[in-house]
């Protein structure tokens, strides 16, 4: 099929929009996750943040390598969530948009992809679903911590917690209040797995 008439050059269009407003919103959740005190699940959501412009710019060079100098303007009709709330309610609302990605919109867009004959489209659609359940899980992770109010605290033994910031390990059944070390607020810290 000709790419310029696919419904593959669309979805990459829609896709590449979806991930671009994806990564502000996660730089604007990011931001008021370090307000709140925690730098570290701020840390966190600004990695989802690179990963969603990091998968922008493929959707962005697939439609240059297929469509070449025949791409000036791709009109796109399409819903992008607009929401707010709390840093809790946010972390839900995305990770729900995230198993959306995963689990309905890439794996359908790389079956038409997959019909329309652009494999390598399909293949690249598949491994970015794969990513946006792994977002979908540490966005739970975090929410349901936060929720719990369990961030920096364990319900059951002693947990290493680790300042991100000097690298300082505490052992306990939870995080400082302020680094020992470097006085920097719980909220650097996390749950270090390595150690325990």
């Amino acid at each position: 099929m000709d790419f310029q008439q696919s419904k593959t050059k669309e979805n990459l269009a829609r896709s590449f929009a979806a991930e671009c407003q994806e990564g502000a919103r996660y730089q604007f959740m990011a931001k008021l996750a370090q307000q709140e005190g925690y730098q570290y699940m701020s840390n966190l959501i600004r990695g989802i943040a690179k990963n969603e412009m990091a998968h922008a710019e493929q959707f962005f060079n697939k439609i240059n390598e297929l469509g070449g100098a025949n791409v000036h303007n791709i009109d796109v009709k399409a819903g992008y969530p607009f929401q707010s709330g709390t840093l809790a309610e946010i972390l839900q609302l995305e990770a729900n948009n995230e198993k959306n990605s995963g689990e309905n919109i890439y794996p359908g867009f790389a079956n038409i992809a997959r019909d329309e004959g652009f494999k390598d489209v399909a293949d690249l659609f598949d491994m970015i679903a794969k990513v946006e359940k792994t977002h979908q899980r540490t966005l739970e992770q975090l929410h349901k911590s936060l929720k719990g109010n369990c961030l920096y605290k364990c319900k059951t033994g002693e947990h290493a917690f680790k300042c991100e910031e000097c690298g300082t390990i505490i052992l306990g059944k939870c995080a400082p209040k302020t680094c020992p070390l470097c006085c920097l607020p719980q909220g650097n810290y996390r749950i270090d797995f390595s150690i325990n």
